[in-house]
Formats: C-alpha cells, sequence, structure tokens
C-alpha cells in the first residue's frame, strides 16, 4: 500500500488498560503496522497523565497527514470529526441502554458515537449484528464492513493450570468450578449468573465455585452482586492467568443481557472450554452450535444450562473440534486484511471491495 493511500492509525487505546475495545484496537493495529504505508499517531507524552488533556489531543489526531492517507480509529476514543476518517463501531448500548452507564459517559459519548458513525468515509463493524444496528445512522452512500475479533493465540487448550497468587483456593471439591469472565457492567447480568449458581444442588456448588473475572468501571452504573462463600472475585487478570482459568474451568458462563460481538465466548472456546451462552442474535451468530444456550432473563434457565453441562459435559474430542473451528472462522489477521483492503479500496475506486463480510450502503 502506498502513502498516497495509507492508513493512519489512531493509537490513542495504547495507555488504556486492555479490555475489549483495547484487543480489538491492538491486534488489528499491530498487524497493519506490518504493512508499508501505514504508521501510527500517539497522544503526546505531557498529555497522557489527563483524561481532560488526552481527549483534547485526540481531537487533532490526522491534522497534518498526508492528504491521501485515511485516519484509522479502532476504538470509541476518537475524533468527534475528521475528514477522511474509517471509525469503528463495538457496539450501540450507549444510545440503546443508557441506563447501563453513568449519566456523564452517556452526555458525552453518545452525541459522539453519532457524529463520529454520520461523518465517517467508512464504517467498520465487529459483527453483523452491530453492522444491522449502525445502519440507520450511517450517511447514504457510506458503506459498513465487519471486520470481527478473533481468539488471541494465548488462548489454546490444555495449558498448565492456574498457579498465580490465590488460583489454588479457586477449586471446588471436584477439582473445577464456573468461571465468568465479565465487566462489573448490568448488563454482564452477573446479579442472575450469582443467583442461578446459588440454585444449583448443595453438591454442584461444593464440587464447582462461581469464579468471577473482570474489573469496575465509573462508567458503568453499579451491578448488584450479593455475598455468597460460594463465589471468589478476581478482578483484573492477564492474558497468560485468564487462559489457565479458561483451560481449568469445568464451565465457562457468559449470560450477558447484550454483545457488541462476546469476545469471552471465542476466547473460551478456542480454549477448549465447556460454554453456556446467553441465547441473543450477537451470540448465535459468533457460536454457531459450538456453546448451550440459555435464557438470559431466567435465573432457572440460566441454572438449567449450568446443571448440564456440569453433570453432562461434552468429550474433549469435541471440545477440541470447536476450538479449531473458532479460529478457523475468526482470524486477527484476516480481520485486518479486510481493514486494509476496505481502506485501500477507497482511494483507487470509491467502492468498498473488501475480502470478508460486507454490509451494503444505505440508499
Amino acid at each position: 500500500m502506498s502513502h498516497e493511500h495509507g492508513i493512519l492509525v489512531n493509537g490513542a487505546f495504547r495507555d488504556q488498560r486492555i479490555t475489549g475495545q483495547q484487543r480489538y484496537a491492538s491486534e488489528i493495529a499491530d498487524r497493519l503496522l506490518r504493512r508499508p504505508g501505514v504508521r501510527e499517531w500517539a497522544i503526546p507524552a505531557r498529555r497522557r497523565g489527563s483524561a481532560l488533556g488526552a481527549w483534547a489531543s485526540v481531537q487533532t489526531a490526522g491534522f497534518g497527514r498526508d492528504r491521501g492517507e485515511r485516519l484509522l480509529t479502532l476504538t470509541s476514543r476518537g475524533p468527534v470529526v475528521a475528514p477522511r476518517h474509517v471509525v469503528t463501531v463495538h457496539d450501540t448500548f450507549v444510545l440503546d441502554h443508557p441506563e447501563w452507564f453513568s449519566r456523564a459517559y452517556v452526555a458525552t459519548h453518545a452525541p459522539v458515537l453519532r457524529a463520529q458513525v454520520r461523518t465517517a468515509e467508512l464504517v467498520l463493524a465487529v459483527s453483523e449484528p452491530v453492522a444491522r444496528a449502525i445502519r440507520a445512522l450511517v450517511k447514504p452512500g457510506v458503506e459498513i464492513v465487519v471486520a470481527p475479533n478473533a481468539p488471541a493465540e494465548v488462548f489454546v487448550p490444555d495449558v498448565p493450570a492456574p498457579d498465580f497468587s490465590g488460583v489454588s483456593r479457586l477449586a471446588g471439591a471436584g477439582g473445577g468450578f464456573v468461571l465468568s469472565v465479565a465487566s462489573q457492567d448490568p448488563r454482564k447480568n452477573l446479579g442472575r449468573l450469582v443467583k442461578a449458581h446459588q440454585a444449583l444442588p448443595a453438591a454442584l456448588r461444593e464440587r464447582a465455585p462461581l469464579v468471577l473475572v473482570g474489573g469496575e468501571s465509573a462508567l458503568y452504573a453499579r451491578a448488584a452482586l450479593v455475598h455468597d462463600p460460594h463465589v471468589v472475585r478476581l478482578g483484573y487478570v492477564t492474558d497468560d492467568e485468564l487462559a489457565r482459568l479458561y483451560a481449568a474451568a469445568s464451565v465457562v458462563a457468559f449470560p450477558t443481557l447484550a454483545e457488541g460481538f462476546g469476545l469471552p465466548a471465542v476466547e473460551a472456546i478456542a480454549a477448549g472450554a465447556e460454554v453456556v451462552v446467553s441465547d441473543i442474535p450477537v451470540l448465535r451468530w459468533v457460536c454457531g452450535d459450538d456453546a448451550r444456550f440459555v435464557d438470559p432473563t431466567s435465573v432457572e434457565a440460566i441454572a438449567a444450562g449450568l446443571r448440564a453441562a456440569l453433570e453432562d459435559p461434552d468429550p474433549a474430542v469435541v471440545k477440541a473440534r470447536r476450538a479449531g473451528a473458532i479460529r478457523t472462522r475468526f482470524s486477527w489477521q484476516r480481520s485486518a486484511d479486510t481493514v486494509a483492503e476496505a481502506i485501500c479500496a477507497l482511494g483507487s475506486s470509491g467502492s468498498h471491495a473488501a475480502r470478508g463480510a460486507l454490509i451494503g450502503s444505505r440508499s
């Protein structure tokens, strides 16, 4: 790719803790930066310690770039309006469910998302359901290209058992546990998950306590969680630690109310785990036949799914097949190639002949 039709990656995500959006951005950006004609913009060091300073700097991302370069923003941390801007949308929850977020977050991020999408030259979506959700927000003639998430290489079956500090106490009487990987955000539905685990027979709870991985954030409304001696809260863990937890878990439970993609489900399947997930469109699209689906609004349904997975798990050979299949379907390299080809097509023909899923322009 020549500099004439190059890409300037908005690197504003680099100083943020790695969660879903930041993982997507780093995986895609790192692959794009191996290509000629791709470079990265960074927040000046003097602005990184201040949220307001960082935000102000991001508004100038792309100033002074070459006329043929497109600015690529891979997270929500991008300029409100910028010329030749390629915007990535991970979800529309701040518009559809403002009650899940703090008032300050909604007041700032909802209008920004609308403006970014409305003025974008090209919009990337992390799943087909997200692409459908944002179609009405995109101006006529602008296309939406699907470039999904994928499991990282660290999430593979048969990694060693967890050995980091405090994890030895996780396993129940049967040597396993139910694992949840989710921030303490109301849409992650942790309250119902805890109640569902409490509804399991006492012997199953003793055999498989519930382990919660994920931090809190002031961005979200607080999720109410009851205290329970059979629930262990680990907070934020590293990728290596998470890979070991996926591999050691008896079941990975992901009864979320809504997702843009649902990366923990894909990571867990790639790690060879038994997976129970919400029966919602995006997880049907992501998981196909490789997970057990439950109604996320029903404590009884979640409990039944957990019990079935604990008492009658699928054979190891089936889980190994699923792990291979999910890696075949979702690839960071393929998604990065889709992004690069879509942007290159903007410069060469004004149309998007990108490889991979493509959602047509509105008329």
